[in-house]
């Protein structure tokens, strides 16, 4: 096969790719990176591709003619087309919808030997494809390249470099050119994740009625360890990037400005101009970190060893952000309480669509006691008074105010 024809396969492979996942190739394929990553059959082979301005990332499997894959989900179409190489004619597949072939990716890139075992998909988006390989570890792959390295995957090392054990420790980070192609995370066993958990109470409580504490499922004593948890990711995150000091009125002026954006009613509501008022006033300098950027319970999970976090936004990117890449922590608190209201809310849609049971007062008083119990353990944790400062009743009216703002944003 020429060098010609064999690009053309590839081209023809990207297309059939870009058509498994519904976004077709949009302009013309140009093929920037062919890499045999395991020769032979089964086989893996990973390929970039420029489509249009971007550049998409896809890891093809190479099946000798005449196996039958192993699909991850029951249906689910993988085969993309056929390949020539130097071991002859094989049916290429998306690896990573592969049962077989995904594992064998995670195995290859931690140079180890591959060996069976259970495999799920924890998520596919056009951010990012994860799959659990029980205790062999998570791997991740993302299917659109940035123009340089990722800064979730910054920030997820940086955490691991600065000592933070509540997050998946990343074993492998694959890159090429300075982009990130994937990572490859520890294993955690019997996790759960923050959002079905909180659920869960949620659901308890509102079967039962009562007092949140009183009800089987009850939620505080996990608020106030996931508060103490995110205490300790801000302190690390702080000893792992640079901090910088900023007036405390920037950080409302930045928020406003996104209320106004999206809905400026908002602000006319009890109490929040005074509120804005009070903080703009304030003479007070703290310090911008490198946040986690989007922390709320369904990127949270809970293990036998504590709570843990997963996946990191772009942090100190969004709301309150006014230094490039740096917010305050309280931003992620705000955004935390924020889900909480969110998951009250969601499951007193799902018990009650009509809204006939009255589920309003058990949803706040379940919202009450976790915030409460979240914030105690955030503000209770040694050495995070450096990081948002001693005035409690400051500290307060920040995280109300970008709680407004976080209700506003849609990531």
């Amino acid at each position: 096969m020429t060098d010609e024809d064999r690009d053309q396969s590839l081209r023809a492979l990207a297309e059939a790719w870009l058509n498994l996942r519904g976004s077709g190739p949009g302009g013309e394929v140009e093929v920037l990176r062919a890499e045999v990553l395991r020769p032979g059959r089964p086989g893996l082979l990973d390929l970039v591709v420029r489509v249009g301005a971007r550049a998409a990332h896809m890891v093809a499997g190479l099946r000798s003619v005449g196996d039958e894959p192993h699909f991850l989900r029951a249906g689910e179409e993988v085969a993309l087309g056929l390949l020539d190489d130097d071991h002859g004619l094989a049916v290429c597949t998306d690896a990573l919808r592969d049962a077989q072939l995904a594992p064998l990716l995670l195995a290859s890139l931690r140079g180890t030997d591959p060996r069976p075992g259970p495999i799920a998909v924890l998520r596919e988006d056009d951010d990012a494809a994860v799959i659990d390989c029980g205790d062999r570890g998570d791997l991740t792959v993302y299917p659109w390249l940035t123009e340089r390295a990722r800064p979730d995957v910054d920030l997820l090392v940086g955490l691991d470099e600065a000592g933070f054990n509540h997050v998946a420790a990343p074993l492998v980070r694959w890159m090429w050119e300075g982009r990130d192609l994937g990572l490859v995370q520890e294993p955690l066993a019997d996790r759960s994740g923050g959002w079905a958990l909180a659920l869960t109470s949620l659901r308890d409580l509102y079967a039962a009625g009562g007092a949140p504490e009183a009800a089987g499922g009850d939620f505080g004593s996990e608020a106030r360890a996931l508060g103490t948890m995110t205490a300790r990711m801000h302190l690390a995150l702080d000893r792992a990037f640079l901090r910088h000091p900023e007036p405390v009125a920037d950080w409302v002026d930045a928020a406003e400005e996104e209320v106004v954006a999206s809905d400026p009613s908002l602000l006319d509501a009890p109490g929040v101009a005074d509120l804005v008022k009070w903080i703009r006033e304030s003479d007070a300098r703290l310090p911008v970190i490198r946040t986690h950027g989007d922390l709320h319970l369904g990127r949270t999970a809970r293990t036998d060893q504590g709570w843990v976090v997963g996946d990191c936004a772009p942090g100190g990117v969004l709301a309150g952000a006014t230094v490039p890449g740096r917010r305050t922590p309280l931003a992620d608190v705000a955004d935390m309480l924020w889900s909480m209201h969110q998951a009250s809310v969601t499951a007193a849609t799902e018990r009650d669509p009509a809204g006939r049971l009255g589920l309003q007062m058990l949803g706040q008083a379940w919202e009450s006691r976790n915030r409460r119990a979240f914030v105690a353990g955030y503000l209770g944790t040694a050495g995070i008074g450096g990081l948002v400062g001693p005035d409690r009743d400051l500290v307060r009216r920040l995280i109300s105010f970008l709680e407004l703002a976080r209700s506003v944003r849609k990531v």
